[in-house]
């Protein structure tokens, strides 16, 4: 996989069985962005008490964010039959679309999710930090690891790495 956007792909695999969440977890193993659709639903009474249980609302598919070429993934897992298509090229999906599709929002969105919204800001430009430490102070950004914008402070003489909630940050003016 190259550098630069995700592009999102809605792969069919085989339905049933938890394939879907084999198929995703090994698409997140590979390096790739994977998720599936999932509702909670009425499962059944366990001793008096309402059990809900998770199932997949979307059988039989996986949707699949890359920079490069979704067939390679294909070609490596017996359980994934094809890309969703148009006229033999992969259908390209909305990011943004999808995480409404997805009823992906601030408080149940996993870390690895958060591709969907721009960055506020990128590797190597200047930020300042919400934080009463921090007030006054213009850093550069390191890098971002998952949801964290990370940078290089020097302290008593010795660098250290901080790591701050990219939420918590701002693009200095």
């Amino acid at each position: 996989m190259s550098d630069g956007p995700l592009i999102w792909y809605a792969l069919r695999v085989t339905p049933g069985n938890n394939r879907e969440n084999m198929v995703k977890k090994y698409a997140i193993h590979k390096g790739y962005k994977a998720f599936i659709k999932l509702e909670r639903r009425f499962g059944k009474w366990i001793k008096g008490q309402k059990n809900d249980k998770e199932y997949v609302a979307a059988p039989g598919y996986v949707f699949l964010g890359t920079t490069g070429d979704p067939w390679a993934l294909v070609h490596t897992n017996h359980l994934i039959k094809t890309v969703v298509s148009v006229n033999g090229r992969a259908a390209v999906l909305d990011g943004p679309g999808l995480a409404r599709f997805l009823e992906l929002d601030d408080f149940n969105l996993p870390d690895y999710h958060r591709f969907f919204r721009e960055a506020p800001f990128e590797v190597g430009e200047m930020v300042r930090i919400d934080h009463p430490s921090f007030e006054g102070f213009e850093l550069r950004v390191k890098d971002i690891q998952r949801h964290e914008a990370i940078f290089d402070l020097v302290m008593l003489g010795r660098q250290t790495e901080a790591r701050f909630p990219v939420d918590q940050c701002y693009k200095a003016a």
